[in-house]
């Protein structure tokens, strides 16, 4: 358990790796017909799944001062994919897996066989793969066929992104999408890695005016050397909203200003709230206390919820957020699980349907609270800390480790007051 307590945070801090770039990258280099040397200055649970998982499928990878050394190498007639509780890690590299070996072995940990994986299950069925069982873990046998493949958009972007990366490998290849796709920032983020380790992914409309991702044959991904991993943008925005929720300056550096990443919205929203945001190169700061209620639209970028929320608490009025569905589908039912934290932090909340309204008073009480080994719920306990009245006592706050192993060192170096206890 962490201990944090209500000590305003000030100052710089750098940017960590973007986790899902990471992800890409580390995918798109264990299939290249060469070398790559990926920068990535600090590794996570889910990254170090996504590495142990490349090398079981017959990569060569080593990790140390901050460089992935990546070396292809001929795949294992029989792989294994390890997500431990890696749900990126897992979708990515089902239909990547399949497409290289003729029979892998799938892990899955904690709550990960509880979380979605069709339609893609059935696409991949339909183009040559069979499976032990509905749900990880599980065996694969077939190798997996191109053509086209036709999905809803409305469960993850990530089977999208997973049968792109897994296409050079089998010839032509058509993805569409059936309806909206939602978090497509995404796809966008893994078309852009892939052109970058040399494959081409043309993107066109359907008839009904969904996206579809077309992948010629006779692509190849080719190695990168000292290839960046650029900055996380989900987990800056941990401290831009730090800044926001109590006024304090708090500047990120190595940061994107012209990023995809999903999760760089979070600066027209602490906008929207009343504060200031200057650019300086690759360092964004954040200046003046957020007033104003916030409204946002959760599809294109869900996993804000938790830190929003605290920033929510943070001003006086109400604040929603709508369209959160697939929140309930994530490491925990996060929709309910923010509402949680909120209402055990001393905070009035609500659900409607999938929407969240969070009527802020500027202070919260403090407390124990449960972050149901969730990364993102310590996050948002953590926050809670900085508008609180008494000490914010996070359970499961070793679940940061997935995505922000030195987080609470961080928050020192702003100058926070945290212990374990």
């Amino acid at each position: 358990m962490q201990h944090v307590s209500n000590v305003p945070l000030c100052g710089t801090i750098p940017s960590i790796p973007a986790k899902a770039h990471a992800h890409r990258a580390l995918i798109s280099a264990a299939l290249a017909t060469s070398p790559s040397s990926i920068l990535i200055s600090h590794s996570s649970k889910d990254i170090d799944a996504t590495m142990d998982s490349l090398r079981a499928l017959g990569a060569t990878i080593t990790y140390e001062n901050g460089v992935a050394h990546v070396t292809p190498g001929p795949s294992p007639s029989i792989g294994q994919v390890l997500p431990h509780e890696s749900g990126t890690t897992l979708r990515l590299l089902l239909p990547v897996s399949a497409s290289i070996c003729d029979t892998v072995e799938v892990d899955a940990k904690g709550r990960l066989p509880e979380r979605p994986l069709e339609p893609l299950l059935s696409e991949m069925k339909d183009h040559g793969v069979s499976f032990s069982q509905e749900v990880p873990p599980f065996t694969m046998t077939g190798r997996l066929q191109g053509g086209i493949f036709s999905m809803t958009g409305s469960v993850s972007s990530q089977f999208f992104s997973s049968l792109l990366l897994a296409a050079p490998q089998l010839g032509h290849t058509t993805v569409n999408c059936t309806s909206p796709l939602q978090s497509k920032d995404y796809v966008t983020l893994t078309i852009e890695t892939m052109k970058d380790f040399g494959v081409h992914v043309t993107e066109t409309l359907t008839e009904d005016g969904h996206p579809s991702f077309t992948i010629e044959e006779n692509q190849h991904f080719h190695g990168n050397e000292h290839y960046p991993i650029e900055g996380d943008w989900s987990n800056g925005a941990i401290w831009l909203v730090a800044a926001a929720m109590t006024g304090q300056s708090i500047s990120v550096t190595g940061l994107r200003p012209d990023s995809v990443q999903a999760d760089k919205r979070i600066l027209s929203i602490l906008e929207s709230a009343g504060v200031t945001y200057t650019w300086n190169d690759s360092t964004v700061t954040i200046t003046g206390k957020a007033h104003q209620p916030i409204h946002v639209n959760l599809e294109q970028m869900p996993d804000l919820l938790p830190i929003l929320s605290s920033l929510a608490c943070s001003i006086k009025g109400e604040s929603s957020f709508i369209n959160g569905a697939r929140l309930r589908l994530k490491e925990s039912d996060r929709l309910e699980a923010v509402a949680q934290l909120v209402r055990d932090s001393g905070g009035t909340v609500r659900i409607e349907g999938d929407n969240l309204h969070i009527r802020g008073t500027g202070t919260l009480t403090g407390g124990t609270v449960d972050c149901v080994n969730d990364h993102r719920l310590v996050m948002a306990g953590a926050l809670n800390a900085l508008i609180a009245t008494s000490p914010m006592i996070l359970k499961d706050s070793e679940a940061i480790s997935k995505s922000y192993p030195h987080f609470f060192t961080d928050w020192k170096q702003l100058g926070g007051d945290t212990h374990s206890v």
